[in-house]
């Protein structure tokens, strides 16, 4: 069945396809992948491209009508949809460097805009606003990985309860770059579940790749406190 995914495949239909490409790792009983839950998934992902140009539209243009008298206030909240948009074009399914370029120039006018008009202002809020870029361009790293896009969203293509087999479908430099979104509880809860995987896994390479993400994740999780293990 994985001949009839897309080349690109968006949120929904990457996670169709890492259930049919990795069974090994998903130890739950639900249904088999079927082309009807594909042509949905496509279709969702197809819709979720369709409200990004029209989102990345409409922002093109409200950052036309910005003018010198425009508030610290109007620019941030464009600034933040703008940044919103940016992510978002991360984990859809197309090619969208050129958009993703564009909104990259977008930000750094409207950054020069909101310094523009914050020059009456405390330098508290110029070195809040250096501080979030810098916390943007550290995230953009963590986008670059399709799963990470999947994870950070709120409604995640991901269930909970799958989301330990779906980062073993990764490469290990985008599993250790997933981790890095997820909490000390979520590692810990992950922990346990790939014990649970690897003792179902039959062959070697599986177990292997299995065995190889626990040793990374754990790596991560916090020392226990010798007090509370000992108490």
């Amino acid at each position: 069945m994985t001949d009839l995914f897309s080349k690109c495949p968006g949120a929904w239909e990457r996670h169709l396809l890492r259930r049919c490409r990795y069974p090994h790792f998903f130890t739950n009983n639900s249904a088999p992948t079927t082309e009807r839950d594909l042509q949905h998934a496509q279709a969702k992902d197809q819709q979720e491209l369709a409200e990004f140009h029209l989102s990345l539209q409409s922002l093109i243009t409200r950052c036309t009508e910005l003018d010198d008298q425009s508030s610290v206030e109007t620019i941030t909240a464009i600034k933040k949809e703008l940044d919103q948009c940016h992510d978002i074009a991360f984990g859809l399914g197309a090619d969208l460097t050129e958009q993703k370029n564009a909104i990259a120039m977008l930000n750094e006018v409207i950054t020069t805009a909101m310094r523009h008009a914050m020059q009456d202002n405390d330098d508290g809020m110029r070195l809040r606003l250096i501080q979030n870029e810098g916390n943007r361009l550290a995230k953009l790293n963590q986008l670059e990985y399709p799963v990470v896009c999947d994870l950070l969203r709120e409604d995640s293509p991901i269930p909970e309860d799958e989301i330990t087999a779906a980062l073993l479908c990764e490469s290990d430099a985008a599993y250790k770059i997933a981790l890095e979104v997820l909490d000390n509880d979520r590692k810990q809860e992950m922990a346990t579940r790939l014990d649970t995987i690897s003792a179902a896994l039959t062959q070697d390479k599986h177990i292997e790749q299995a065995n190889r993400q626990l040793e990374l994740l754990r790596k991560q999780l916090p020392v226990p406190d010798e007090e509370a293990v000992s108490g």
